[in-house]
């Protein structure tokens, strides 16, 4: 998968790109506001086909060859939580949503931290795509004897019960078109997988309103190392 996004992704790139830049010299040089209009379109199309083929490479990195090693160390949930909000706040305006660590900042798990900071910045950004505004966003963790437990929990329109047994495959996506890839959550599975753990769905999650999302995701916990 990944030689093949890789040669996609060349073979793809140069004409979109010769594509994009016809399209901005005619809509710089012409006063017709039908033609600019027409043009602002294909750069707004010739973006999404590089976020797409963008999004394909990540996701053909995410997996490792049979005789790579997964990288493994403590990492502190807590603290990698509170570095994915940080990003993400600074792209969204706070007023809107209120994100909320409830982390146990001695929590720590054996993984990856680059890897898992991916997987709470995709999950993270899920919940922002599908919360109304002044929605609460909400991580919280719980540990047992060999595993963590994270919890990211939103108050979005859920997901349909049709359609929750394939939002993990790979470019399948419940947002409008232009919107996502599709692979964020196949990202987030295989990285999952790759570091021993799981992944599950409850929505709705709050059965009063039929409203919300829950992801929980585990880690195998490491040891009692904080």
């Amino acid at each position: 998968v990944g030689r093949l996004a890789a040669g996609v992704a060349h073979e793809i790139g140069n004409p979109v790109t010769g594509i994009a830049c016809l399209a901005q010299n005619m809509r710089d040089e012409t006063a017709d506001k039908d033609l600019r209009d027409m043009a602002e379109q294909i750069i707004q199309q010739t973006r999404r086909i590089t976020s797409i083929m963008g999004a394909l490479i990540t996701f053909s990195h995410s997996g490792r060859q049979a005789d790579q090693p997964v990288h493994l160390e403590a990492v502190h949930l807590g603290r990698v939580t509170e570095d994915a909000l940080r990003l993400l706040t600074l792209q969204h305006n706070e007023e809107e949503l209120r994100f909320i660590n409830d982390c146990h900042p001695d929590t720590v798990v054996t993984g990856d931290a680059q890897r898992i900071l991916q997987v709470i910045i995709n999950l993270l950004t899920n919940a922002r795509d599908a919360s109304p505004v002044g929605g609460i966003i909400r991580v919280t963790d719980s540990s047992s004897e060999n595993e963590v437990t994270l919890m990211v929990t939103d108050q979005g329109s859920g997901i349909p019960k049709a359609l929750q047994g394939r939002i993990l495959e790979p470019f399948f996506t419940t947002k409008d078109p232009g919107k996502g890839t599709g692979l964020g959550l196949s990202l987030v599975y295989s990285i999952i997988s790759d570091l021993g753990g799981s992944i599950r769905f409850e929505s709705p999650f709050d059965t009063l309103s039929d409203t919300g999302t829950r992801v929980i995701v585990t880690f195998r916990r490491h040891g009692n190392l904080l």
